[in-house]
């Protein structure tokens, strides 16, 4: 009679049977790991494009209120300004009696119009340029502009002025492209984003045209 083999220990046990996945289990849990993997993937994706998209808005924002704070600045502390066309080298004002409109603005802080700060609208590099008289140096106050650029004087009724008898208010409109890169192209037909910013001020001691 055989006696029944006794494990001490030192031998290999018994394998017992082991249960597997079936192919329809595997495919479902391929499945569902694929589309947990879509979903962290897209909510990363989104979280970066609405990053981009917050930084512009704010970067537009700040830009903006900075530049337009120095000219709002200037425009209130000046004693004589004129609208015309041109640059800092090759500044025309517009005659009087026609409308008070063009892309440059002049601005003498004293009865000396010789010593003046101009602002003026560079169309072809889309900015808005600030200089002094006393110096050939810009500086660049807006960039990514995309609008047709211009200042234009009204009066205390909101008309377009076609003299300097009442020093009125000084209009500014520009529109802002996103001034981060790369541009995210959003909204139907893949445009870009754009803001769109108004400036209006008047001189407080207007001093005579």
């Amino acid at each position: 009679m055989k006696m029944p083999a006794i494990w001490r220990g030192t031998a290999e046990p018994p394998r017992r049977r082991r249960a597997g996945f079936t192919l329809s289990e595997l495919l479902v849990s391929s499945a569902v790991f694929s589309l947990a993997i879509m979903g962290f993937v897209y909510c990363q994706m989104f979280g970066m494009r609405q990053d981009q998209l917050v930084n512009s808005k704010i970067g537009a924002t700040e830009l903006a209120r900075l530049s337009f704070n120095e000219l709002c600045n200037d425009i209130r502390a000046a004693k004589v300004w004129q609208i015309g066309n041109g640059s800092l080298g090759s500044f025309t004002p517009i005659p009087l009696g026609d409308n008070q409109k063009g892309n440059a603005l002049k601005l003498s802080m004293t009865i000396n119009t010789n010593s003046y700060y101009l602002y003026y609208f560079d169309t072809n590099a889309c900015k808005l340029y600030r200089g002094h008289s006393g110096s050939a140096a810009l500086k660049c106050m807006a960039a990514y502009l995309t609008n047709t650029m211009y200042f234009q004087a009204t009066d205390y009724r909101g008309e377009n002025q076609t003299d300097l008898t009442h020093k009125g208010v000084i209009n500014v409109v520009m529109q802002f492209h996103q001034y981060q890169y790369p541009i995210t192209k959003i909204g139907p037909g893949q445009l870009y984003d754009y803001y769109r910013i108004e400036l209006q001020a008047t001189p407080h001691v207007p001093d005579g045209p």
